[in-house]
């Protein structure tokens, strides 16, 4: 059954790998079930940001509490002979781990928690395959996740609805709907402006904004209206970087971007 969607206001290559891993990003999701309980971050599907001007991410690794060695290991998704190598630790840390220099692509995370064989207690899993099932080492515990690392990108509104993805950086004042059938995007998650949302215009000489509420049509004449003051002695004018340009009274907020430039357009006196 389709759960129902609830509408909501949001307030905000390193040596690791042995090889190039410019890996295509697919929907793992359906690829590995989520297994819950060794790893508690990332999460399946999680998206770790690509900062800018890196080539590759450092990945925080979080464990929950648990008996015996761990290993763990990352692998691309597409091709898995593309594989970082197996990590040891001789317990579970109850801190963050830092994975260093992940290029951009999708990966799979494997995690187990073994033990030695009886006899040979100095011994250390080789390959993955030391691990399997039926393998010469005990495994207590195994965890598989999907991650991707990519370049956030910033979310542009508009006054429709549109599916916000995992890697989208969402501005204050957006409507959130979540859909929790969680079909498509971070969870079903879809945005949009407002219907009003508050505009704090800046009128220059004055100390405190006049807030104004605006929808897609509301024209710029009609902002002047709200704020209290009229187009015979006021107008509207966006500047950024040394530009500036008048809005002419009969553009709409929706033509005029007035909810991304917000913060660029002031008031001032003609």
């Amino acid at each position: 059954l389709k759960q129902p969607e609830i509408a909501v206001q949001h307030p905000q290559c390193d040596p690791y790998l042995r090889a190039s891993m410019a890996v295509s990003v697919v929907d793992c999701a359906a690829d590995v079930a989520q297994i819950e309980g060794l790893v508690t971050k990332p999460r399946e599907g999680d998206c770790i940001d690509l900062t800018a001007g890196k080539a590759a991410a450092d990945i925080f690794l979080n464990f929950r509490p648990a008996p015996g060695q761990l290993a763990f290991w990352v692998e691309g998704v597409t091709n898995p002979a593309l594989r970082g190598p197996i990590n040891y630790l001789p317990y579970v840390p109850s801190e963050a781990y830092a994975l260093p220099g992940i290029p951009e692509g999708t990966y799979r995370l494997h995690a187990a928690t073994w033990e030695a064989p009886a006899g040979a207690s100095a011994s250390k899993p080789s390959t993955p395959a030391d691990l399997a099932q039926g393998g010469p080492f005990t495994v207590l515990e195994r965890s598989q996740l999907c991650f991707q690392v990519r370049r956030f990108e910033d979310f542009v509104a508009s006054y429709e609805w549109q599916p916000v993805e995992r890697w989208h950086r969402v501005p204050v004042g957006l409507e959130i709907c979540l859909d929790l059938g969680g079909s498509g995007g971070d969870g079903g998650r879809k945005a949009r402006i407002p219907q009003p949302w508050t505009w704090d215009a800046r009128i220059a000489g004055e100390a405190a904004p006049r807030r104004v509420h605006v929808e897609a049509e509301t024209t710029v004449g009609e902002l002047l209206k709200r704020a209290g003051l009229q187009e015979d002695t006021h107008e509207v004018i966006f500047a950024a970087g040394g530009f500036e340009r008048i809005l002419e009274s009969a553009w709409t907020a929706k033509q005029a971007d007035l909810f991304r430039h917000a913060k660029q357009v002031e008031i001032r006196r003609k």
